[in-house]
């Protein structure tokens, strides 16, 4: 017994001094325990890559069209005086608030007016610091008037001046928000970036989409009729393929040359006004390639048909 246990020291003290002889009796056990992992990972691989927070995704998409707007001129304000509250100011602040505001938030500002009644969320109490969606100081109210609170039944009253907005501000904010915070310099300048009141603007008009639509329908309708009988004649004649060859959408080239035909009275003045408007007039890049020959015959065949 004894001679065994020499001979195991001794092979423990021969793998001790022969590092590569350990390598070589664990490495067997690394490599299995390795491929065991990778066994498992790959059949976990759908668990693991699955997406567990899903998307958001807005139940619906409202689309709305222009509203309609007249063009105005929206003079310049100093904001180094308007934004103190003077006693112009106020009294002007509350003919706005009592026309406009009191019948939401009440002669008091605390809310409850007679049109408050089934609104939600309800009309702002200014008498209470909390909820405030912009917060209580000029800039912040003015942005609030200019822009709305979409989603609740404060709209936009851009349609007021600067001055009459700065005006309902100080008066909401003297009359009934307590302890108003003020305005820094960098408020009041982010607020007259944005709006550029310190510089006017001028707001040009706006129409709907769909009004805008038949408005252009009926500017071209005098047109169409020409266009058609023109598309007609060319589809008989012998040169169509030409009108082909040079036309990304014969009814736009042809509506362009309806349009235009006052220009076009010499063979000269219908290629240089073809030429400076190919690509957005229907016509493409072919009518560069075209010869003499070919610029006469279409010519002849637009002239013939308009």
């Amino acid at each position: 017994m004894k001679e065994f246990f020499e001979q195991i020291k001794e092979k423990v003290e021969e793998i001790k001094n022969r590092p590569g002889t350990i390598f070589g009796l664990v490495f067997p056990y690394f490599l299995i325990v390795g491929i065991l992992i990778g066994l498992y990972f790959v059949s976990k691989i759908e668990f693991l890559s699955r997406q567990k927070v899903p998307p958001v995704l807005r139940d619906t998409v409202v689309v709305a069209d222009l509203q309609m707007r007249e063009a105005k001129t929206v003079p310049p304000v100093n904001l180094s005086e308007i934004k103190n509250a003077t006693p112009q100011l106020l009294s002007e602040g509350e003919t706005l608030y009592k026309s406009n505001c009191a019948s939401c938030h009440g002669e008091t500002g605390a809310g409850g007016g007679p049109a408050s009644a089934g609104l939600n969320p309800a009309p702002r109490n200014f008498t209470s610091p909390d909820g405030w969606k912009n917060g209580p100081k000029l800039s912040q109210i003015y942005i609030t008037l200019q822009e709305g609170i979409p989603g609740s039944a404060m709209v936009s009253y851009d349609y007021l001046l600067p001055e009459q907005k700065f005006a309902l501000a100080h008066y909401i904010r003297t009359n009934f928000v307590p302890n108003p915070p003020e305005d820094s310099q960098s408020d009041l300048d982010a607020l007259d970036a944005t709006y550029n009141l310190s510089a006017g603007q001028q707001i040009p008009a706006q129409i709907p989409v769909a009004i805008a639509k038949t408005v252009i329908f009926r500017e071209n309708e005098q047109y169409l009729a020409k266009v058609e009988a023109a598309l007609t004649k060319i589809e008989s004649s012998a040169n169509k393929n030409l009108f082909s060859k040079v036309t990304n959408n014969g009814k736009v080239a042809l509506m362009f040359l309806v349009k235009n035909f006052s220009n076009i009275e010499s063979e000269q003045n219908f290629k240089k006004i073809v030429i400076n408007n190919v690509n957005q007039n229907g016509f493409n890049g072919n009518i560069f390639n075209l010869s003499e020959q070919e610029w006469t015959e279409l010519y002849k065949l637009i002239t013939s048909v308009i």
